[in-house]
Parts: C-alpha cells; sequence; structure tokens
C-alpha cells in the first residue's frame, strides 16, 4: 500500500489519545480500525469512537465496537457491490452488456450512465491519457501480454471515446465491437461511494484507505485537518510527505506499483515521474488524473493543472529526486515533507 494516515500507521504519534472523562482521567484509542482483504486491494476504516455527543450528566457517549463494525461490514457490502457494478466480466453488471458485440441501444442504470459519462470527460479533458473505452485491448491483454502486432493494431482500432456514444440512459456504439473498460476508476468508484454511505452513517469522522488511495469525512474535533502519508517506495513503512487535507481524497500512483499504461499503443507508460499523488474532492476524477498524470510526466501534468478543466493539486516526485506541488497546494499549505 503506498499511502497511510499519519496516528494510524505511526503508532509513535501520541498515540491518537483522548479523554474518556474530565475527572476519570482514562485514556481511549481516538479510532476503531478494521480491514478487509479484497485480494487486490486492502480497505482499511478508521472510525472515531467519539459521537460528540454527551448523557444527562455531562459525560462523553462513544460508540461500542460492535456499533461501529456493524458500520464497517456496510462498508464492504458497499465496496463489492460498487465492483460488481462495473465489472465488465460479471453477466449481470451494465458493462457486461454494453461490452456485447452488437449493433444495439442499450438501456443502463441511471449510476452508469453518469459514471460512464463522468469517465468520456475525463478522456477528453486529458487528451486521452485517461481513456475508458479500451476494453478490446485490455481483453486482449488478458489472453496474451505479448500478442501479434497485428491483433493489437486491431484492438487499438475499437478504442476511443468516439465509439461510444450517451443520450439520456440509453448507451449506443458506433464500432459494435468497441468495449468500456473502467478498470482504472474502479478504486475511485467504489472509495465514492464507501464515503457517501459514511458520510450519511453515525460516524461523525474518519478516514478510509483502498489500495493506493484514501478518503477522509466529517470534522475532526477543532477542525484539524486530517494527515495522510504518502509512503516511499523502498518498501518501508517511512513517509515521503504528508497531505494536509479537511475533506476530499488522495490518490497516488507510482513506478513501484506499475505506474500507468500507455492508452495509444497499450505498452507501459514511459514518466519522468518516479510517483504522483493527486488531491481531489472527486474521487473518480482523481483516480484517473493519477494514472493520467504519471502517463504525461510532469511538463504536460503541468499544462493540465494551468488549463483548470478538472480542478485538483498533484505533488510529483520527479525520477531525478526532486519533488514539486502544484502552486494551489503550495499556497494553501496541503503539502509537507519530510525532513531529513
Amino acid at each position: 500500500m503506498n499511502i497511510f494516515l499519519r496516528g494510524a500507521a505511526l503508532l509513535c504519534v501520541a498515540a491518537v489519545l483522548f479523554s474518556l472523562g474530565a475527572c476519570s482521567g482514562e485514556q481511549r484509542e481516538e479510532y476503531y480500525e478494521n480491514s478487509y482483504n479484497a485480494g487486490d486491494d486492502v480497505l482499511s476504516a478508521y472510525f472515531a469512537y467519539d459521537t460528540m455527543e454527551e448523557d444527562t450528566d455531562g459525560n462523553r457517549i462513544y460508540f461500542t465496537n460492535d456499533e461501529l463494525e456493524e458500520i464497517f461490514d456496510a462498508c464492504c457490502d458497499v465496496y463489492a457491490d460498487a465492483l460488481r457494478a462495473i465489472d465488465p466480466a460479471d453477466s449481470a453488471s451494465d458493462l457486461f452488456e454494453i461490452n456485447q458485440p452488437v449493433d444495439a441501444i442499450f438501456d443502463i442504470d441511471a449510476q452508469i450512465i453518469d459514471l460512464l459519462d463522468r469517465s468520456l470527460a475525463l478522456a477528453d479533458a486529458t487528451d486521452g491519457f485517461y481513456q475508458p473505452v479500451f476494453g478490446s485491448v485490455t481483453q486482449l491483454l488478458q489472453e496474451n501480454s505479448q500478442p501479434d502486432a497485428a491483433l493489437l493494431e486491431e484492438a487499438l482500432s475499437h478504442t476511443g471515446v468516439d465509439k461510444i456514444a450517451i443520450e439520456g440512459n440509453s448507451v449506443y456504439k458506433t464500432d459494435p465491437l468497441a468495449q468500456a473498460d473502467l478498470t482504472a476508476l474502479k478504486n475511485g468508484y467504489a472509495l465514492e461511494k464507501i464515503i457517501a454511505y459514511l458520510q450519511e452513517s453515525s460516524v461523525v469522522y474518519g478516514f478510509v484507505t483502498l489500495g493506493s488511495c484514501a478518503g477522509v469525512f466529517g470534522t475532526k474535533p477543532e477542525g484539524d485537518p486530517f494527515e495522510i502519508g504518502i509512503l516511499a517506495d523502498a518498501g518501508e513503512a517511512s513517509a515521503e510527505g504528508y497531505a494536509h487535507i479537511d475533506s476530499g481524497y488522495v490518490f497516488v500512483v507510482s513506478d513501484a506499483l506499475g505506474g500507468a499504461i500507455n492508452y495509444t499503443d497499450g505498452s507501459a507508460a514511459e514518466s519522468d515521474l518516479a510517483k504522483v499523488a493527486v488531491l481531489s474532492e472527486d474521487a473518480v476524477a482523481g483516480d484517473a488524473l493519477a494514472h493520467a498524470l504519471y502517463a504525461m510526466g510532469y511538463d504536460r501534468g503541468l499544462e493540465l493543472y494551468a488549463a483548470g478543466a478538472v480542478p485538483f493539486e498533484a505533488v510529483f516526485y520527479l525520477k531525478d529526486g526532486s519533488v514539486e506541488v502544484t502552486e494551489g497546494a503550495y499556497r494553501a499549505g496541503v503539502y509537507s515533507a519530510v525532513k531529513a
């Protein structure tokens, strides 16, 4: 995992304790913690015990482990439902239906329509450095990681946002062999659904990590920001820096975790970046942007930022060892490096 939250993974940071009562002096951990191993990724949740309420005697009320475990179990269900909804191999998903090699109009669930529409817009905004209509190549590469050049060229001919169109709640393909592939957005989409659920739950504040991304919700006492640590790539649990955020998400794509794909030819993207961390209020956009920025490299990434079509902040870790931060992140002080 390439991301962690200070106070959760760094156990020496004051052990995040607070008083149970003004008179008792007893201490309690700040967060309930639980994790779910989902195979490719680990979903970890950290929920505040404090309800921010008091009983009739003026004593602070806290959640029990059983209460918070029930909420965590619900988060796992939300996660599983989100992945199923965009799994093109699941015959019950709308994407499976869309990807059938037929000339037809498909009536699709409104949430999937919205996600597909957002993904197409992100492809346009990133000049194709993120590409959701790429399933023909993805399927080919799953069958053979080094396909014949002619087969790869044929698969590439069925990619691109011009191959799929949306009208209302319907989708049609200008190319019957085109296939939607939202794999690069799966963690962003799932995290968006989980955070939305938690914002409606009784938990006051906390955070969730999923693979190399994290999302926060609620407001911490005194309005303190959440500090999300961005791990070094040496395999040790040490941070290269911290993102200080009150809301939103952080996504990391790194060379050490496999980088990103070059959507022009299906190869691994070559980049002058060792890693990029994207800070975004939009989970789906943040996930797509992290992949796109890594593939773009630093200079084109700055051009995308300056264009302002999709709002985000970013921390660029260049392969020459330097670290660059977007202007908004610098001015707001939302990123701090770990001093040697």
